[in-house]
């Protein structure tokens, strides 16, 4: 008898593969409808160093509307103030000649055509120069400040072309009445319970000015309702613990009156955001939210419409995009195709439309979303020399 010869492993497996290759073509047609986050290219975050925190601040997007915006960017060796009135195709360059400095700027926006620029001292340089313009940055008045200005957000406002407040980097508020020919210490009150080192000063209206900045176991901040003649503590509820870290960002006016705060505890694995407004006389609030630790940069069109872009630390990672419709009671969250360790100003322009300002090395892209960040659009920021300011009336 002739022996059987071995059956080829096709045939012996082949009770076998057909089950296997459909399983496998299954996971595979399942896999491939799941939803997939977009992944980031490698790039390292921005440094949580002094120079990172740096650079963090000074970066900033302003739109006063739909098409008229102000922004700070790198460009070569300096930073640069533009503007745009084309909701941001082209970008006019309308830097204070005479000024610019590798220490930085930043700026404070009052309106379409109103801003203030202040550069921020380095190395050997002291005092702290700045300018203010009304006209759309074509012309600017220059005057210097008695010390380093703060870090800020807005370290420096100017009231009226004779009346201004600035914050210096020793904590001191500072007032001019002279267009900053002459400076006095503002004196403010004492806080009833916690410390805070101001940072910033705002005003909503011509009467109503704060000053905020980084708290230890309170939110608070002081309120002027008499043009900065005099000002009172504001300690915001929330139960802070004695050696909780509270950022109290500047207030923005609320339409048809009021203002509205947000105040950001930061913690090791988690930071806390509550949104304060104040309408009718006394500050609300919804309860605070929970949000992974990283850069919060937060923006509201409105007290019921806002936007927290979340840029956690980690490499790689993507900037996330919370929002809410009803002043922070709920929030949703979406992925945004953006790299976190880019991000450095947000600006919401409407309750869907929303304008992400990020550092690509010395060059700076716009990132926008129209449909509350379902879909995002990137630029690069296209800067034109255009006219050179004059500065006290002068031209270069």
């Amino acid at each position: 008898m002739t022996a059987r010869p071995p059956r080829p492993w096709w045939r012996t497996w082949r009770g076998l593969l057909l089950p296997a290759v459909l399983g496998l073509a299954a996971i595979t047609f399942g896999i491939s409808h799941l939803p997939v986050a977009p992944v980031a290219p490698d790039a390292a975050p921005i440094p949580y160093t002094t120079e990172g925190r740096l650079v963090e601040q000074i970066e900033m997007v302003n739109f006063q509307s739909p098409q008229v915006g102000w922004a700070v960017v790198p460009t070569g060796q300096y930073w640069r103030v533009v503007r745009t009135t084309d909701a941001g195709g082209r970008w006019q360059d309308v830097t204070p000649p005479g000024n610019a400095s590798n220490g930085g700027v930043a700026l404070t926006v009052a309106s379409a055509t109103s801003a203030v620029v202040v550069f921020l001292a380095y190395q050997y340089i002291r005092d702290s120069t700045f300018a203010f313009t009304s006209d759309g940055g074509a012309g600017w008045t220059a005057g210097i400040l008695p010390n380093a200005v703060s870090t800020g957000p807005d370290p420096i406002y100017v009231l009226t072309p004779k009346r201004m407040f600035a914050v210096l980097g020793n904590e001191t508020v500072v007032s001019s009445t002279d267009a900053g020919q002459t400076w006095s210490t503002v004196p403010l009150p004492a806080l009833p319970t916690g410390t805070c080192a101001p940072t910033s000063v705002w005003f909503t209206s011509p009467s109503s000015g704060w000053v905020t900045g980084h708290c230890t176991g309170v939110a608070a901040l002081w309120h002027s309702s008499n043009a900065g003649t005099s000002w009172q503590p504001v300690v915001f509820s929330g139960g802070y613990a004695p050696a909780a870290a509270v950022s109290v960002a500047p207030p923005q006016l609320i339409p048809g009156g009021g203002a509205l705060v947000s105040v950001v505890e930061q913690g090791s694995s988690t930071d806390s955001l509550r949104v304060f407004a104040n309408s009718s006389g006394s500050w609300t609030a919804a309860s605070a939210v929970a949000l992974p630790v990283g850069r919060l940069l937060v923006s509201f069109a409105n007290p019921a419409h806002g936007w927290v872009l979340d840029a956690p630390r980690a490499a790689g990672a993507l900037a996330l995009a919370y929002s809410t419709g009803n002043g922070g009671i709920n929030w949703s969250l979406r992925t945004t195709p953006i790299p976190a360790g880019q991000v450095t100003a947000l600006d919401l322009v409407s309750a869907e439309s929303a304008v992400v300002l990020a550092e690509a090395g010395r060059e700076a892209d716009l990132w926008t979303s129209g449909n509350a960040g379902v879909n995002w659009s990137k630029a690069k920021l296209s800067i034109f020399s255009g006219p050179t300011p004059r500065v006290n009336g002068i031209g270069s």
